[in-house]
């Protein structure tokens, strides 16, 4: 019997860290996680490629670390790139069913027609998110095909990406030697390794703190319905301790990551850290509850304006599947304490669901994105996108439509 086996990388380009993820599809539907790389994100500034041939040393660092790991060459791989490159918003598209049932070329027009939007000249389609299709009046239905009707609608959710920046990071991959599959929004990608079917269907939202920005993004009836940027981040955190503790920016994220907690009040008052001098000058001793106020003021903030985006674009109450939290800053202690707060609904961190092999590596909150970009790929997200639809799927890059119902 021919082996089915199948293996997908993941390139998660960062403002801090570029992540590789490389997977592994067993014949009998396991997934197995087997190598990881990471490397600071060298040349890479605010979500911008400011150094070319920094960023291809720093994702020939992070593929080959994971190569070693996983025992194989990877040349091909998908990318997530810095939220800060898209745009999105919903749209409706219409057309009327060629014969008396409806076909995968009817889909496929709808989509186009939702697709067919004004947009500026830098931009350009990546993603159409299907939310509900209607035929003849009748909506709520997810997979429309065999149908009878006379008329298909479709309410989706549109991507549009930053042609320049986009075209600079697939630059970069291929002057890494990386041939890039696809590009494939954060979010999408965060939702497909951190969330079940039921909180998909009930309503959930992810709230992805990276370093520059906190990206929100909320899911209803199966799929994806809002996506905001919140310019806020755990950079902002790091920069308040260093301001506030007048210490160096590099100790400043050590001291979060080594004593930092996102609750003060739990702490021993009296409980007394270092804090490293900034010039030659000697360390000094301060109380670890003056570090944990600093950052619990910035992410209570962070939290505030979350639920304040939530609740203006009118999701905040209809949430029943809570919160899931992912990005580096969700790995502070009491962090689901402080959101729950904030935001009056219960939170989680983000966990992948269903793999094996380096589970205890990738279910850090900081490999929710490359760990679902492989999983797009090797779940043929990426590829059912209605040029196609219904036959088998070449390598493409660019416009992917996100069906619900294909993966199951």
């Amino acid at each position: 019997m021919m082996s089915r086996e199948t293996i997908v990388a993941s390139l998660d380009v960062g403002d801090n860290r570029i992540k590789c993820v490389i997977a592994l599809r067993h014949d009998d539907g396991q997934i197995d996680i087997i190598g990881t790389g990471v490397h600071p994100a060298n040349g890479v500034q605010n979500g911008m490629i400011r150094n070319p041939e920094q960023v291809e040393g720093a994702m020939k660092a992070a593929v080959h670390e994971a190569e070693l790991m996983a025992g194989c060459e990877i040349h091909e791989v998908f990318v997530s790139a810095s939220t800060r490159h898209f745009e999105s918003f919903d749209s409706t598209g219409m057309t009327r069913v060629a014969a008396t049932a409806v076909t995968a070329a009817d889909v496929r027009q709808a989509i186009d027609m939702a697709a067919a939007v004004r947009m500026a000249p830098d931009q350009r389609v990546l993603h159409v998110v299907p939310q509900e299709f209607i035929v003849d009046g009748e909506g709520g239905i997810t997979d429309p095909l065999g149908m009878p009707g006379v008329r298909l609608e479709v309410r989706a959710h549109l991507v549009l990406g930053n042609t320049e920046a986009l075209r600079a990071l697939e630059s970069c991959c291929r002057g890494a030697g990386l041939e890039v599959i696809d590009v494939i929004m954060a979010p999408l990608a965060q939702g497909e390794a951190l969330l079940t079917p039921q909180g998909r269907d009930v309503g959930v939202a992810l709230i992805d703190i990276g370093s520059d920005t906190t990206d929100i993004s909320v899911f209803q009836k199966g799929a994806l319905v809002h996506t905001a940027v919140l310019a806020l981040g755990g950079e902002h955190v790091t920069a308040d301790i260093r301001d506030c503790l007048n210490t160096p920016m590099a100790e400043a994220e050590n001291l979060k990551r080594a004593h930092g907690t996102a609750i003060a009040h739990v702490l021993d008052p009296e409980e007394i850290i270092e804090v490293p001098g900034v010039g030659g000058r000697k360390p000094r001793l301060v109380k670890r509850t003056l570090l944990c106020n600093i950052i619990e003021a910035r992410v209570a903030e962070i939290f505030r304006v979350a639920a304040e985006e939530l609740d203006r674009a009118g999701f905040l109450e209809t949430l029943a599947g809570g919160v899931i939290l992912s990005g580096g800053t969700a790995n502070l202690h009491y962090i689901e304490e402080l959101a729950e707060e904030a935001l009056g609904l219960p939170v989680a961190r983000g966990c992948p669901k269903d793999l094996h092999g380096l589970i205890d590596v990738v279910s850090n909150p900081k490999y929710a994105t490359g760990t679902g970009l492989a999983l797009c790929g090797l779940r043929d997200r990426h590829a059912r996108w209605f040029g196609t639809w219904g036959a088998p799927a070449p390598k493409r890059r660019g416009f992917w439509s996100f069906l619900p119902w294909v993966a199951q």
